[in-house]
């Protein structure tokens, strides 16, 4: 993208907000101009699209950085909330040396966490600072969207980005849309975003994900739209109209509120953590439960999105309901 040198910030910023700078390349500055190397076509006004070469980065990685303090280990997994690094290890005698390598080469990244597992009935990670600044709070920011989060107090993943954008995209205009199990409202705040709903309801009962969503929704300027709802979703639902689309995004519990989401949803967003090898076997048994309770349920697209543990995967089901 071709920018006036006296908005190149302004832009950069919009680029990076946006999720389409290119990483770890140099932009190139000649004359009044500005040359921003993006991932794909842009539209804003007063710039121009063009093409050219860029100069690649290397950057060191955390593992290089690992190697030279003699230091090798087998798996790591990493996610970047915001500027904070979140990992879990199966050596957790080394998280400071491994936090500390992930600092030095990301300087971006001011907190390090080392995430001891999922715990409580909110589903909060355990973590514990391991390097860096003691404060677990940040701003993550994905296709545009930003969103506060407390990494302690609240579940958030950055991996599933690329889910919220597809279930947004499936999202008809004017559709009203219930999230059972919102957090800090990104699959909302993607609908509101990507899609034309006519109504959004985010329910949690963890009552620092109601705060937080609630800032997210001001933050987004998207109040108009989506109404946070602090309750358990068994609750709610009750009071709630009929929706087009419902999310089920609690993949440990999510069939215990699915009669619930059943009386009140044409399409659900369905999670589970299931055995990878019976698959098909639990989709029949969902559809089979499904017809017990009234429901002609029809699983459309079923995709694992994640691993879980060796024998266990996150799997994704579209449910197309009808009533007999």
């Amino acid at each position: 993208m071709i920018v006036p040198k006296e908005r190149a910030e302004e832009i950069r910023q919009k680029l990076v907000d946006d999720g389409v700078m290119l990483e770890h390349t140099k932009v190139r500055r000649e004359g009044d101009l500005v040359y921003f190397p993006v991932k794909r076509q842009v539209h804003i006004e007063g710039c121009a699209m063009g093409s050219g070469e860029f100069e690649i980065i290397r950057r060191k990685s955390y593992d290089d950085a690992l190697r030279e303090r003699g230091i090798h280990i087998d798996s790591i997994s990493l996610d970047l909330i915001g500027d904070i690094a979140v990992i879990r290890l199966q050596e957790e005698s080394c998280a400071k040396e491994v936090a500390q390598a992930i600092m030095e080469t990301n300087p971006h990244v001011r907190t390090v966490c080392l995430d001891r597992g999922v715990e409580d009935d909110f589903r909060v990670r355990k973590v514990e600072v391991v390097a860096g600044e003691r404060n677990t709070e940040t701003i993550h920011r994905e296709h545009g969207i930003r969103m506060k989060v407390d990494v302690a107090r609240v579940y958030f993943s950055p991996r599933l980005s690329s889910e919220r954008m597809r279930v947004a995209k499936k999202i008809e205009h004017n559709a009203t849309v219930i999230d059972m199990f919102a957090g800090v409202a990104p699959f909302c705040l993607y609908i509101a975003k990507f899609s034309h709903p006519k109504k959004i309801y985010a329910i949690d009962k963890n009552p620092h994900a109601v705060r937080y969503a609630r800032e997210n929704v001001l933050m987004n300027k998207k109040e108009d739209i989506i109404e946070v709802i602090e309750g358990d979703a068994r609750d709610v639902m009750g009071r709630l109209p009929q929706a087009d689309h419902i999310i089920m995004n609690l993949p440990h519990q999510s069939h215990e509120y699915l009669p619930h989401a059943l009386q009140k949803g044409k399409h659900i967003h369905y999670y589970e953590i299931m055995e990878k090898e019976r698959i098909e076997e639990r989709v029949r048994q969902i559809v089979k439960e499904s017809a017990q309770e009234g429901y002609s349920v029809n699983a459309g697209e079923v995709r694992v999105i994640g691993s879980y543990s060796p024998s266990k995967v996150k799997v994704a089901m579209d449910l197309e309901v009808k009533h007999f």
